[in-house]
């Protein structure tokens, strides 16, 4: 799968829905399924040096010269791994990425919704 390392802080709005777009100084032709890696830098309150869920990139806009808006949608929780994050795209062998297993999440209005227990046990564990 296709990956992209970004600082702590926002991943964990990314992870928790609240950020729906990340700004870059180039564009991507890729559209699809990303996955979404904290880079190693310890931040409070947030998890670092981890893949911590998948988002699907549905859109890349031109803001100015030099500056674009990724548009992520459809956020997906994976069991955190840790991984050295690098600059760019870059590729992160599948098999790496466990999602939720039955059990492990419910299903809210069409959507996997993971369990307080699994939120505690892979996420919370992780936080710096």
């Amino acid at each position: 799968m296709k990956a992209i390392s970004i600082h702590p802080a926002p991943v964990m709005e990314i992870l928790s829905g609240k950020k729906t777009e990340e700004y870059r100084s180039w564009s991507t032709h890729y559209r699809g399924p990303l996955l979404i890696c904290s880079t190693a830098i310890k931040t409070p309150d947030c998890i670092s040096g981890h893949a911590v869920c998948i988002v699907d990139l549905v859109d890349v806009k031109q803001l100015d010269e030099g500056s674009y808006a990724w548009v992520f949608a459809n956020v997906r929780c994976i069991k955190p791994f840790p991984i050295k994050g690098q600059r760019r795209l870059y590729h992160v062998p599948d098999d790496r990425i466990i999602e939720p297993e039955t059990g492990e999440f419910t299903i809210e209005d069409g959507e996997k919704v993971v369990t307080e227990k699994f939120w505690q046990d892979y996420y919370l564990s992780l936080v710096n």
